[in-house]
C-alpha cells in the first residue's frame, strides 16, 4: 500500500460531536482497521518517556474509499497544553491489518473550542519552593532530645555511608578490574563505565535521602497539621485560618509566615544512564503559581495556638481561576493540580500540609463554574 490515508477533522458545535472524514487508498478497501482517540503527553526532554490514553476506538471494514464518523465531542476530556516540561495533545490513529499504521494531530482549535483552557502563567519556583532559611544548630537546640538524638544519628550515618561509599568508588576505579570490590568498571553493553561517578551518583541519593529523614525530625519543634473535616474545596470556597489548620510550637516562633498556594505540577518521565545503569526518571514540575493566602506576624510564644495569630480567609477563587483542572493521563504523566499551607519561620526548617485535590471538580476551573 504506497498511498495513505487522508484524515480530516471538523467540529458540529451543533450536535456536540467531531466528524472525521477518512480517504482510503483504493487498495486499502477490503482491510479490517481500527480507529482510535488517544490523550497523548509528550515530554520534552532529549530522551523521552511518553504516555498516552486510550478514549475511543472504533473497528470496521474498510468498504467505502470515503467513510465518515462522528466522535462525541465529551470523548475529548480536556485540552491541548503545552507547558515547559510536558505537552498534552489529541492524537486520531488508524491501523489497517495489513500493518500500516498512521497517526494524526488533532488541531488545537478543534480542542479548543471543545473545552476552552484558562491563561497560562508559568512563574512558580520560587512560590512553590521558597528557599529554607534555618539555622542547623539553632533548630537542633528546639527539638525535643529524642527528635535531636536521631538528627545526630542520621547526620553520622550520612557522613559514614557516604565516605565509604565514596572511597570503593575511588578504589574500584583505580584498580585492575578483577579486583574491583562493588562498582563494574563496564557497563551490561560492554562499554567502558566509570565506578567513582556510579558511586557518587548512590551517594548523592543516600544524602538526599538522609536528609528528608532529617527535615522531618528538624520540624519536630511544633505541630501543625489541617483540621479534620476541611469538606470540599470549590471557587466558592472562603474559609478562616482557624478552620484550616491548626498547630503549637514549643519554642517562640520570630516573624513566622503563613502561605497558602497552589500550582499545576507537569508530570511525566525520561530515560537517563546507560547500559545497566539506564534507567526512568520521575518528574513533577511546578508550573502556573498562585498565591492564596499570605501574612506575617511579629512574633508567636511558646505553647499558643498557630492559628489564632492569622487573621482573614482563604480565598480560593483564584486558585480555579488560575490553574487548569487536573489531567492524569497515567500514573507517571498527566497535569495535576497542588495546593499546600506553608509557614515560613526564621532560624528554622519550614511546615508545609499538602491539600487534598482528589474530590476538585473540572467544571470549578471555567470561570463560570458551570
Amino acid at each position: 500500500m504506497a498511498e495513505k490515508p487522508t484524515i480530516i477533522v471538523e467540529l458540529d458545535e451543533t450536535h456536540h460531536t467531531v466528524k472525521l472524514q477518512i480517504f482510503f487508498p483504493a487498495d486499502s478497501i477490503g482491510h479490517n482497521a481500527t480507529l482510535g482517540l488517544h490523550q497523548h503527553v509528550r515530554v520534552k526532554d532529549k530522551d523521552p518517556v511518553h504516555a498516552k490514553k486510550e478514549l475511543h476506538r472504533h473497528d470496521f471494514r474498510i468498504k467505502h474509499a470515503r467513510t465518515t464518523f462522528t466522535i462525541a465531542a465529551s470523548s475529548f476530556s480536556g485540552f491541548s497544553y503545552n507547558g515547559s516540561k510536558i505537552e498534552i495533545e489529541y492524537l486520531l490513529t488508524l491501523e489497517i491489518d495489513d500493518g500500516i499504521f498512521f497517526d494524526t494531530k488533532v488541531s488545537e482549535e478543534i480542542v479548543y473550542n471543545i473545552a476552552k483552557k484558562p491563561k497560562v502563567n508559568r512563574s512558580t519556583k520560587a512560590l512553590i519552593e521558597p528557599k529554607d532559611r534555618f539555622n542547623f544548630f539553632t533548630n537542633l537546640q528546639a527539638i525535643p532530645p529524642r527528635n535531636r538524638l536521631l538528627t545526630m544519628l542520621l547526620l553520622v550515618a550520612a557522613v559514614v555511608v557516604i565516605a565509604v561509599n565514596s572511597i570503593i568508588g575511588w578504589h574500584d576505579q583505580t584498580v585492575p578490574r578483577s579486583q574491583t570490590y562493588f562498582y563494574s568498571q563496564i557497563d551490561s553493553d560492554g562499554d567502558s563505565s566509570s565506578p567513582l561517578l556510579k558511586s557518587l551518583g548512590n551517594s548523592g541519593a543516600v544524602g538526599v535521602a538522609i536528609w528528608l529523614a532529617m527535615r522531618r525530625q528538624l520540624q519536630k519543634y511544633m505541630t501543625f497539621h489541617f483540621k479534620p473535616h476541611l469538606g470540599r474545596i470549590d471557587r466558592t470556597t472562603s474559609m478562616p485560618i482557624g478552620q484550616l489548620i491548626s498547630g503549637v510550637a514549643r519554642v517562640e516562633l520570630n516573624e513566622p509566615t503563613l502561605r497558602v498556594v497552589a500550582c499545576n505540577l507537569e508530570k511525566g518521565q525520561y530515560m537517563r544512564g546507560s547500559g545497566s545503569d539506564r534507567r526512568k526518571v520521575s518528574f513533577s514540575e511546578p508550573v502556573q503559581g498562585v498565591l492564596l493566602y499570605e501574612k506575617t506576624v511579629k512574633t508567636i510564644p511558646r505553647n499558643q495556638p498557630v492559628q489564632n495569630h492569622f487573621a482573614g480567609n482563604v480565598e480560593f477563587a483564584p486558585m480555579f481561576d488560575a490553574l487548569y483542572p487536573p489531567v492524569i493521563v497515567s500514573k507517571s504523566h498527566g497535569l495535576d493540580v497542588h495546593w499546600e499551607v506553608q509557614l515560613l519561620v526564621d532560624k528554622l526548617v519550614d511546615q508545609e500540609l499538602t491539600g487534598k485535590t482528589g474530590a476538585l471538580r473540572k467544571e470549578d476551573f471555567y470561570s463560570d463554574g458551570s
